[in-house]
């Protein structure tokens, strides 16, 4: 039995940062230069990454896998997000809040997720493959297909609560629906 883990993110070589209960976004963290012609003031790039564990199992002649487990994990990714650089220093502290929101919205959507993903594990897959290495390509195949259905469902989602935290607070502006949001994100690193 050996175990192995697979990433096949579509830029793997683009840096994120995980979302962690200690770790606050920060300015320098907005990498990528400003869309000058954009009316927005910041822009962060959020996503997810699935990084499942896989087991082989070798019986007889055939090759089988399990999925032993299934990591889901909100990122955000420096090198496409971007600031404004002409912002007020207030504003641009209630921004940088509004924009660790997002994030949060999507460590919010991992954590209602992370239990479905859990359906995976366990889950036995019989690769094909004429010997080992080719089967162990089919069944890392057959994982990202999993893995590209999660995680097209987790950016529809985002983008659905994303569209009405923007709404609810216009882009952070409303103090009062923001500040609502801000607690309900507090309870994330409680």
């Amino acid at each position: 039995m050996r175990i192995f883990v697979i990433d096949t993110s579509k830029n793997p070589e683009l840096p994120v940062i995980v979302w962690n209960k200690t770790r606050i976004l920060e300015w320098t963290d907005f990498k990528k230069t400003p869309h000058l012609k954009s009316k927005a003031s910041a822009s962060s790039a959020i996503g997810f990454q699935s990084m499942p564990s896989i087991e082989h199992i070798k019986t007889g002649t055939a090759f089988k896998f399990k999925i032993k487990n299934m990591e889901l994990h909100a990122i955000f990714i420096p090198d496409l997000s971007w600031v404004m650089k002409n912002i007020g220093k207030k504003n641009k502290e209630l921004l940088l809040k509004h924009e660790q929101g997002h994030f949060d919205l999507a460590e919010e959507i991992s954590r209602k997720t992370r239990t479905k993903t859990n359906t995976f594990q366990d889950r036995s897959l019989i690769a094909k493959g004429k010997n080992e290495d080719m089967a162990k390509k089919d069944a890392i195949m057959q994982v990202s297909k999993i893995r590209k259905k999660i995680e097209a469902e987790l950016q529809k989602k985002l983008k659905i609560q994303e569209t009405k935290y923007d709404d609810k607070t216009n882009h952070g502006l409303i103090i009062g629906y923001q500040e609502k949001y801000n607690k309900r994100f507090k309870q994330l690193r409680d």
